[in-house]
């Protein structure tokens, strides 16, 4: 009979793999995909930045993003702008983004994006250690963990290197999903860099993208930590298997999020594009329903500007879009509408 972290771990891990698969086949059909992955860039961000502390409103997010701050922004903002940074130069990189040059791009601390592919692994590095052979899948990987979480630096970027390298060495006979799990509680571990604890997320989701279990998302992993912060005995006190079950269940509960918003978003574009669809040709209003599902709010400016129209044009074409697109500034002035 399999210990209760381990049935646990393996129940997380079937979860997963159905809502993964679910939301990449559904993204892969989206027919706003693009839309849809930017507004799951600011919404993660946002989601960081209250697991983190760092608390900004998603009013402020959007606007440092277009260059219209309200105020001056201050750490917090640029902060948990950085995530929404991160996930767009990792949505166009490619295997060498899996180096510590890498790590130290996605964080803004290097200008120029890594070139090279990382380099070849050494055999001696990854070969099994003795009794290697008799563990199973589940022992192997919390073997790993202990051996990493024994293994920290002090300098960020030899930690990144460290835990870079230590991810090759993952076992490639588990599933993709359970890989990334494992990596996730890694980088907790090593934590390597702490003012942008993003990184190592964002890391892991690019991975799984390039190696091909996601093709048309990249995940998302800080948004249900806001209601699943810890495992039910804590990061200390809780079994590896556990803590690995966790990651599990916090990338089935992301993708869950993913896919009601996604039908969500659907839903409404259906009804304003049918509610637009007998106007002018010349009509700026699906230009604008873009604009709206890319964006987790609208303000008249950020409209204006987009559809290169005046002002009050902007306004008066998201007033007019119905009901499906609300007003949730409450002002009379410097007014914004979501989908």
């Amino acid at each position: 009979m399999l210990d209760a972290s381990v049935e646990g771990l393996f129940l997380n891990l079937a979860k997963a793999e159905d809502t993964v698969s679910r939301l990449d086949a559904r993204a892969q059909a989206c027919p706003f995909a693009e839309g849809w992955a930017a507004r799951v860039d600011f919404i993660e961000a946002n989601g960081w930045g209250w697991v983190s502390g760092e608390i900004v409103d998603m009013e402020d997010l959007v606007l440092h993003d277009a260059q219209m701050d309200a105020r001056l922004p201050d750490q917090a903002l640029r902060a948990t702008y950085g995530l929404v940074r991160a996930r767009r130069r990792a949505r166009g990189a490619g295997p060498e983004l899996q180096t510590a040059h890498g790590a130290v791009w996605l964080a803004g601390h290097r200008s120029e994006p890594p070139l090279l592919a990382p380099s070849p692994i050494d055999p001696d590095e990854v070969r099994p250690g003795p009794g290697a052979e008799a563990r199973d899948l589940v022992g192997e990987l919390v073997h790993q963990v202990r051996t990493l979480s024994r293994g920290e630096t002090a300098d960020p970027i030899e930690a990144v290197e460290e835990w870079v390298q230590w991810t090759r060495r993952l076992p490639d006979r588990a599933p993709a999903l359970l890989r990334a799990a494992t990596a996730l509680e890694g980088w907790r571990l090593v934590n390597p860099l702490p003012r942008q604890s993003f990184v190592g997320g964002v890391m892991v989701a690019q991975a799984l993208r390039v190696s091909g279990r996601t093709r048309s998302c990249l995940l998302a992993f800080e948004v249900p930590r806001r209601t699943h912060l810890q495992p039910p005995r804590g990061f200390v006190a809780a079994p590896i298997a556990a803590r690995l079950a966790y990651w599990l269940k916090i990338t089935a509960v992301g993708a869950e999020a993913g896919l009601a918003e996604m039908k969500r978003l659907d839903l409404a574009r259906q009804v304003v594009l049918k509610r637009v669809g007998d106007r002018r040709a010349n009509d700026r209003s699906a230009d604008l329903v873009d604009l709206l599902l890319a964006r987790p709010l609208v303000s008249a400016a950020m409209a204006a500007e987009h559809l290169g129209v005046a002002g009050h044009t902007a306004r008066r074409l998201l007033t007019s879009l119905g009901a499906s697109v609300m007003e949730v500034s409450g002002r009379s002035r410097y007014r914004a509408w979501r989908l």
